[in-house]
């Protein structure tokens, strides 16, 4: 039978890593809270991360821890260093027979007494009775599942993958309460990590979902975290995007036709580095050219899609400019009219019509082209599909997007007054919260 292991925290980052750098990043990998995240940091050595593990699951939580920033090590299991799950116990949890106090002296071991006395206590082990039931009663519990399998640290249910705390928000509940307990001072520090889930078994796309008005200001939020993890990639990436598109549309006739079409390309890719950060908790300039990499043609479609409608729009406009000349009497030649006449021609309220109709064409295309490249690059939908779902997507958030709308108007305004330097944090956050609402918006 193969030999289980844990992880166990030592208690100290690896060289090179800070504590501010390490916090941000933890809680994004693991999706934790900030200050679950630091106090699992300052929590002191000889935590176990994660026990029961294969030799290869194993190395690959060090692997990410280790990326991370914590130092850790892989521990063999035995029966010295576990203790078997008693009847209503939960598997997540690591007892020992003693542990280390914070001002480093040691604790003496708890009779058998006291540990069961605790156990009655905390609700770690009931052997007297079963354990309670119902979400409020015991917060491990999963409502969709219905598995007692949800870490306490991380809020993931075990069984199902489902995040409780989103789960609830989505449907109106609040999360469970944890009862009123004293802890086991003698108990050594429990977590559980639960690293990103393979590639495929999560982040399944759905339906379009309506948010609360409050989650525009969220998804900046939540953009502002994965950007202050690594900074300085996200600038460079942003930074590099405008100058090729500077570059590109030098080029005569034809450069303005090529960014439209690369630029979904590129902001597909960061699109796509903004994911693999969420899930790996790593960013880099050179995910710039994901997109181009891995879905060089439908990524270029949707580019000649949106130049097709958008030059649609133009020339409705331009029909409907003629038609309101038209209107007027003979044509009109705007070369050869006096200055006082001009005035005259565009003070008629009939001019406006083309354009409120190009406004009212133009929206539409917007939103339909807002999440267009994310669902083509991140969930490989056919790309007029995409553009369906995007305007669906924008529709029924319409509220959430004016709280965005505004706030990133202000952040733009403060970021062009000291020397437009300001611009080079509110451009990398606001192209992230793009991420962020799609997340939102379109995954469970």
């Amino acid at each position: 039978m193969e030999g289980r292991y844990r992880i166990l925290y030592a208690g100290e980052l690896m060289p090179g890593h800070a504590l501010q750098d390490v916090v941000p990043r933890l809680a994004a990998k693991f999706k934790l809270q900030e200050e679950t995240a630091r106090d699992l940091i300052l929590g002191g050595s000889g935590r176990v991360l994660k026990h029961s593990l294969t030799s290869g699951e194993a190395q690959r939580y060090r692997d990410a821890l280790s990326t991370i920033g914590l130092k850790v090590a892989i521990d063999a299991e035995s029966s010295t260093n576990t203790a078997p799950a008693s009847v209503g116990s939960r598997p997540d949890r690591v007892v020992a027979s003693q542990a280390p106090q914070r001002n480093g002296t040691e604790a003496s071991p708890p009779t058998d007494d006291r540990r069961q006395g605790d156990a009655r206590q905390t609700g770690d082990a009931r052997l007297g009775g079963e354990p309670e039931s119902g979400p409020e009663a015991d917060p491990t519990r999963c409502p969709k599942c219905g598995a007692d399998a949800v870490s306490e640290l991380t809020g993931v249910c075990q069984a199902c993958g489902v995040v409780v705390e989103r789960y609830l928000a989505n449907r109106g509940m609040s999360p469970p309460r944890p009862p009123n307990r004293v802890d086991n001072p003698y108990a050594p520090p429990r977590a559980d990590l639960t690293p990103p889930r393979p590639e495929g078994e999560e982040d399944v796309l759905q339906a379009p979902q309506s948010r609360p008005v409050g989650h525009g200001w969220l998804w900046i939020t939540e953009a502002w975290q994965l950007f202050k993890a690594q900074p300085g990639a996200w600038i460079g990436a942003v930074v590099l995007f405008y100058i090729i598109l500077i570059l590109v549309s030098i080029v005569p006739l034809a450069g303005s036709l090529a960014v439209t079409i690369l630029t979904p390309m590129l902001s597909a890719g960061l699109v796509i580095g903004a994911h693999r950060q969420y899930r790996e908790g790593r960013f880099a300039v050179s995910h710039l050219f994901a997109g181009v990499s891995e879905s060089p043609g439908p990524l270029a479609l949707v580019g000649v899609v949106y130049l097709l409608l958008a030059l649609a729009i133009v020339i409705v406009a331009g029909a409907l400019f003629a038609a309101v000349f038209a209107s007027m009497g003979s044509a009109v030649d705007l070369s050869t009219m006096d200055p006082n006449d001009i005035d005259i021609v565009f003070s008629n309220p009939m001019i406006l019509l083309p354009v409120l109709v190009a406004m009212l064409l133009g929206i539409p295309l917007a939103m339909a082209m807002f999440f267009a490249p994310s669902l083509v690059a991140l969930d490989q939908v056919p790309v007029f599909k995409a553009f369906g779902l995007s305007l669906s997507g924008c529709l029924k958030n319409i509220l959430p997007f004016l709280i965005y709308g505004l706030v990133a108007m202000v952040l733009v305004i403060l970021g062009s007054l000291p020397l437009m330097l300001g611009l080079l944090v509110v451009v990398p956050v606001l192209t992230i919260a793009i991420y962020t609402a799609y997340r939102d918006i379109f995954y469970p």
